[in-house]
């Protein structure tokens, strides 16, 4: 099940957009193994093929999820924190990293 916390549902809703979780990749320990971190981002619209995404809905707001993140029953979408510039910082509980 899917929910969005009020703050990130109202930034969502504001900006008329979608939340789009990715992985992003570093290089990292000594043997050479990438080091993956879910992060989640605000976009007006999906750029590009739906298809490396599985699409989940909550009140209006899309969610699209990478294909290869391991979902949990319970997904719960949230504004971590604000800053003035930049913006909403958003988070994402019950999605994690499969690794290899």
């Amino acid at each position: 099940m899917l929910t969005i916390e009020e703050k990130a549902f109202t930034a969502a809703k504001e900006k008329n957009g979608v939340f789009i979780i990715k992985t992003i990749a570093a290089p990292g320990d000594c043997f050479d193994n990438e080091i993956k971190d879910i992060v989640v981002e605000l976009h007006h619209e999906l750029k590009g093929s739906e298809r490396g995404y599985t699409m989940m809905e909550f009140k209006g707001i899309k969610v699209y999820i990478e294909k290869y993140l391991k979902i949990h029953e319970d997904v719960r979408v949230y504004q971590r924190f604000r800053l003035p510039i930049i913006g909403g910082i958003f988070k994402v509980n019950g999605i994690e990293v499969k690794y290899m």
